[in-house]
């Protein structure tokens, strides 16, 4: 009795574990906290066909946008930790928020619910103007917006993101005191910037360099050399604006809670596609880079990142809605 007892817990043991993971019919959300469209779907949409090939299953992306990713962050919180729900950002979600707001107001908590599972891409973002504005170069905007005070109001991708911090580190050397103006993703940024209803945004240069568009114009990228996807823009360093930062980059992570080696799973995928000729190619065409990082990288990278922010951010006197 006592042995077959013994054979029962063992069986419920392995039961319990096979459970705990995601079945491979099942299909496998990657949630997005930005609007469709953007930069960061874009990306996401690419990794999951070429992840629907390596693991053999189907992939969904889930739009959650808003509150600077933070939206979707909190679903995957919530989601069944099985190895079927992803979350896929860039970097400023895990960052930004984490040193301005707390685990409470987050609605979790990004060391104790999160786990990082690969760098996927790396990119520069840029300062662009729009056609409208009257602005032709980074120095014709230092030059008027100290007397076209509409001039100061930048669009960003997204409240507390990387791209609203970058612009009040500019005011220092553009010698005027700018202003966010924060969207739900690069999507909306984008279309505004066309419209006319923002003069100036940072963004990523996948956002308006990809295609054919004259009411869009670049003034700098934000990062210490020039991009070798887009060499002829010259960086805001070049042009007197010493601000270096806006190098970002997008990544998955998963909750805490899902196992290992579903985790482990998803990063050799990710690292397999990350080499692929077709993936490169397609990033490449959209002026980014396939950057692999393990979970272990990507840990560091985020770490070493919110230790350079949190006394900018603190300065700054910024407070989260």
């Amino acid at each position: 009795m006592k042995f077959a007892w013994n054979k029962i817990s063992v069986a419920a043991l392995a039961f319990s574990a096979i459970a705990a993971s995601a079945d491979d019919k099942t299909p496998i959300r990657i949630l997005v906290g930005f609007s469709a469209g953007g930069n960061v779907d874009m990306v996401a949409r690419l990794l999951a066909e070429e992840l629907r090939a390596e693991l053999g299953r189907n992939i969904v992306i889930e739009n959650r946008p808003g509150a600077g990713g933070r939206l979707a962050a909190q679903a995957l919180k919530t989601a069944a930790a099985d190895g079927s729900t992803y979350l896929f950002s860039p970097d400023s979600w895990a960052i930004f928020p984490t040193i301005t707001m707390t685990a409470a107001q987050l609605r979790y908590d990004y060391v104790k619910d999160m786990a990082p599972v690969a760098r996927v891409v790396s990119y520069p973002l840029g300062f662009f103007a729009s056609a409208s504005s009257g602005v032709k170069s980074m120095q014709d905007y230092v030059s008027k917006v100290k007397t076209q005070p509409e001039l100061a109001f930048y669009g960003s991708s997204g409240a507390g993101s990387i791209t609203e911090f970058l612009g009040l580190l500019m005011s220092k050397d553009v010698g005027a005191r700018l202003s966010v103006v924060p969207f739900k993703g690069a999507s909306e940024v984008k279309t505004m910037l066309i419209g006319g209803q923002v003069p100036v945004a940072i963004m990523s240069p996948s956002d308006v360099l990809s295609e054919d568009n004259k009411k869009i114009i670049p003034l700098g990228v934000i990062s210490e050399k020039r991009s070798a996807l887009a060499p002829h823009i010259p960086t805001l360093a070049e042009q007197g604006v010493k601000v270096t930062q806006g190098s970002a980059f997008m990544g998955m992570w998963a909750s805490s809670k899902t196992p290992a080696t579903e985790r482990s799973k998803m990063e050799k995928a990710i690292q397999s596609v990350s080499g692929k000729p077709s993936f490169v190619q397609k990033l490449n065409l959209a002026y980014m880079e396939a950057d692999f990082g393990s979970s272990q990288e990507l840990h560091k990278q985020v770490r070493h990142l919110q230790d350079f922010w949190k006394p900018m951010v603190s300065a700054s006197g910024f407070k989260p809605n």
